[in-house]
């Protein structure tokens, strides 16, 4: 498959706007300058564990309608930003940015082919437990602070939980990836606003720590499912399983787990499977 030089920086800006479901180069290179606002090396990151997904993705000769959209870069974004995030920066921990981001077009493809899911950001919270779990193992140092900034530009915990889509707890950041939604979809932009104000107001009134709130915890997952299920009818499905990210982000900070997507995922997949069985049966089947 031949890919000229432009449609390959096409598809890989696609694949980081494809994280917030948008699948649009330009949506994705305001979304990766809000990204290096807040912190240059992880927008580093989240920039070459896309075009290595990409890139992969096309030698495997994968359909490029799909690749096009992005859909095998998504996941390698995340997983970029996360070990930049999480771990010093040396050879070694590149070297397994280069691997998680290969590994995480296979984890894709799987899902599915054998789960008949949706594959959401299930491949990025899988790699990336994964790679903490082993991380003494593989001699990966905690790391710096990887910021722009000593503190962080808060906006009440709104732009926050945008932000954290992308493990970018900036309010800023948050505004700017929330108009890069705007440009592309009025529908996707107004169920990311009514993910973060009902997550934060339900966070809020269940006395919830005020620091997980304004910076974000609750309301990120909230943002994606909102999203990703908007299409499912009737709206309450959307509705409660924005709702529902709320405790399952709480039980994974009692737990002191990484939750990174995780609650989007779980409960998107439960919301998912719960509509088939509501649709077919309304159907009589």
């Amino acid at each position: 498959m031949k890919i000229k030089a432009i449609d390959f920086v096409k598809y890989t800006m696609s694949g980081i706007a494809e994280v917030i479901i948008q699948s649009r180069p330009l949506a994705g290179t305001f979304i990766l300058l809000a990204i290096f606002i807040h912190s240059w090396q992880m927008a580093i990151g989240a920039l070459c564990a896309t075009a290595i997904a990409t890139g992969f993705a096309i030698l495997l000769k994968k359909k490029q309608k799909v690749i096009a959209l992005g859909l095998y870069g998504y996941n390698a974004t995340l997983i970029g930003i996360a070990i930049i995030f999480l771990f010093e920066i040396t050879y070694f921990s590149i070297f397994i940015l280069f691997l998680g981001s290969l590994l995480s077009v296979y984890v894709s493809l799987w899902i599915p082919k054998y789960l008949k899911i949706p594959t959401f950001t299930a491949p990025f919270v899988l790699i990336t437990w994964l790679i903490i779990i082993f991380k003494d193992y593989l001699h990966l140092l905690p790391a710096a602070n990887v910021l722009n900034f000593h503190n962080n530009i808060y906006t009440f915990g709104l732009g926050e939980a945008v932000g954290q889509v992308y493990l970018q707890g900036n309010g800023i950041t948050g505004l700017i990836i929330l108009l890069a939604i705007l440009l592309y979809s009025k529908s996707d932009f107004i169920w990311a606003i009514v993910a973060t104000c009902s997550t934060w107001l339900i966070a809020h009134m269940l006395n919830y720590p005020a620091i997980n709130i304004e910076n974000g915890l609750y309301g990120f997952s909230a943002v994606l499912t909102g999203i990703a299920l908007k299409s499912l009818k009737p709206i309450l499905f959307p509705i409660i399983g924005i709702v529902m990210t709320v405790f399952v982000t709480q039980a994974f900070i009692e737990s002191g787990w990484p939750s990174l997507t995780a609650p989007f995922v779980i409960v998107s997949w439960m919301i998912v499977l719960v509509h088939r069985y509501y649709h077919n049966r309304s159907r009589g089947f």
